[in-house]
This record gives C-alpha cells, structure tokens and sequence, in this order.
C-alpha cells in the first residue's frame, strides 16, 4: 500500500485565527526568529504548508510583512541548523543581510539564505516557497553551494526561470506524490541545481569559487584512482597544501570531500542492479578503501546503515516520518519543529 509524502500545516480555521501566528513562529524557530513589523496586524493568521522529503524539506508559506532574525544568541541555540534555504517569492519581497551579503529577494529569481551566517531582514507581505538543504547534503553533491547567499542566477536568466518553475512544480504536484517517490524527487531537483550552477562562482571569490568548481569535478572524475590525494591535487592544479585546504575549508578539508565521495560512489555502485553480484569488498577497494571493517564502519557512519542493509534495501532512504490523519495544529507546529531539526540528527524539542 503506498503512502503520501508526509506533510504538516497550519491553516486558517485549525485555531482561533490569533493563536496561529504564534504556531508558526514555533514551527519556524530552527531557521528564524521573526516578528511582524506592524504589531497591529500581529493576529493576522499566516499559512503553512511543509513537505518531507527524506533528506530535504519543501515549505509553502504565505505571511504579513515580517521581521526575521537569525543573531549569534539564535544560531548558538540552533547550530544544528545551518541549513541552505533557497528561496523564491512568489508574491512579495524581502530585504536582507546573510553574514556580509545584502541582497533584496524580488519575485522571479530564486535566493540562497545560509543559515550559517547571521540573518537580518524584512519582508512586505509575502508568498514563498523554499527548499531547505542539509549541509551534510550540500557537502556531498552541490559543493558549490556550501558557501552559497545571495541570488542564485542571474536576474531575467532562463535559469532563474527554470528553476523558479521547477519550485512552482513542485507546489503543485507535492499534493498528490507518494512516499516512494520522495528520493527520486531530491535526487532529480539536485541534479538540475548542479547542471545550473556548476559552472557559475556562488558565494567565493570569482577565482577561488571557480578553482574549487574544478577541483571538485576532477575529483569527481578520478575516484577509482588510488594516486588521488592531496599531493597530486596540488601538483595538478600548481597550488601549495596551505592554499588547497583553505579552498576546501568550506567542506570540512580535502581529505574528508574525497572520503565523502568516494563513499557516495560506493553507495551507488553497491546498490545498482548491475552491480549486485559483486561482492560489496570489491566495489569498496575500486573506490580505495583497503580494510573491509574500516569501510564498513565509516559507511555506517555517512548512511546510518551497513553496505549490505544498502543493498538488501536498494538504496532505500529510511522510512519517511508519518503524521497520523486528523492531527492538531499543535502535533503539526511540533512535527515541523522536529523535521527541520531532524534533517540535522536532532528530533528532540527544546524542552523536552
């Protein structure tokens, strides 16, 4: 029996109009502190729709004109939240500061807000849609958009275009999506925000952002090759040691990128039908890894499951969390509390 994406909202009508803007307050607290700006419209009741998807979360909102905060007290509160949200307003507009990058979000383009950095903004009345990303996630497929703030294409682009319809798809069709397809979902949207931004300096310095582009592409390239380290990098890109690890800072350091990727292929590789009667040691010592148990433990580790539960699952997600039919705004407020904690491995309320 298939199951739908979980979702949880807060909608007019659930309580009393003037309890439910303090409900999404709580169900955004992870990302932000916000407040309205005209205290006299404070009771006007926002909306809110959340979508799970396994390793990212898809939220629908409509609000009056906020204030939103994300200040060094917040982030230490909430540090296991440094998500990636892309943004789009789809009605509205909002004016910001993300760490030292002041950008105004204006309907037509999609922006990166990096809740590693402090947010300061305001918004007017608004409708948006975001995509929130794990780092955990961004580290290992769209390394470009570790550091990423600010907007994502070029104003008018047909990138911009694409992708901004690419997040209107998704409203519409979330709805009606089962459970199973939740992976192919992520897998399908990060795939089309690396075609559009891997060759575009998001977020770096023009030649440092292009540098560690190429970089993360020759990787990519040469995982099964046992000469891939930190030595042949600098010799193939004519750079010092200090001058690669500071580039692949971002991403925790060169050594522990290359460990993800080649972890990642593994992953793949074990849990592709073509490759099923292979002995998963093999696949591992093609990627470099010489020890079965140490390979066992760090896969673990990565995937929160061992290589051969990977490949009896088919690369199975695990389960999706459900929400039981006919719950309150209150389980729905909490519920989207844990879900944006939880895509940092943290599901238990403040509180609690």
């Amino acid at each position: 029996m298939t199951a739908p994406i979980p979702s949880a909202a807060l909608l007019p009508g659930m309580v009393p109009d003037e309890v439910l803007p303090d409900l999404w307050r709580q169900s955004i607290a992870p990302f932000f502190d916000s407040r309205p700006r005209d205290p006299a419209r404070a009771g006007q009741p926002p909306v809110i729709r959340q979508y799970h998807l396994g390793q990212a979360l898809f939220v629908d909102t409509a609000f009056v004109a906020q204030q939103f905060r994300r200040d060094p007290g917040w982030m230490a509160r909430h540090d296991d939240a440094d998500h990636l949200l892309l943004q789009l307003f789809v009605r509205g507009t909002n004016r910001g500061t993300n760490g030292n990058r002041d950008f105004v979000e204006q309907s037509g383009n999609v922006y990166a807000v990096n809740l590693s950095r402090e947010v300061i903004a305001e918004s007017t009345d608004a409708e948006t849609l975001s995509l929130v990303l794990p780092r955990a996630l961004l580290q290992a497929e769209l390394p470009q958009l570790v550091d990423a703030s600010g907007a994502l294409f070029e104003d008018n682009s047909a990138s911009a275009q694409i992708f901004a319809n690419h997040l209107l798809s998704l409203r519409q069709h979330l709805g009606n999506a089962q459970a199973s397809e939740a992976q192919a979902i992520v897998h399908g949207t990060l795939g089309l925000l690396d075609a559009l931004t891997r060759n575009r300096d998001i977020g770096a310095s023009p030649a440092q952002g292009a540098t560690l582009t190429t970089i993360c592409h020759h990787i990519d390239r040469h995982l099964h090759d046992p000469a891939l380290d930190v030595a042949s990098l600098c010799s193939q890109f004519r750079c010092s040691r200090a001058t690669l690890y500071r580039l692949f800072q971002p991403l925790g350091g060169v050594r522990e990128h290359i460990q993800r990727r080649r972890l990642m292929a593994c992953f793949r590789a074990i849990t592709a039908p073509s490759q099923a009667q292979r002995r998963i040691f093999d696949i591992a010592l093609d990627f470099g890894f010489a020890s079965p148990s140490h390979f066992s433990s760090l896969f673990r580790t990565h995937f929160g499951m061992t290589p051969s539960e990977a490949r009896e699952s088919g690369g199975a997600r695990p389960t999706l969390p459900t929400l039981a039919e006919g719950s309150t705004a209150e389980t729905a407020t909490e519920a989207m509390w844990r879900w944006a904690r939880g895509l940092a491995g943290d599901t238990t309320p403040a509180g609690r």
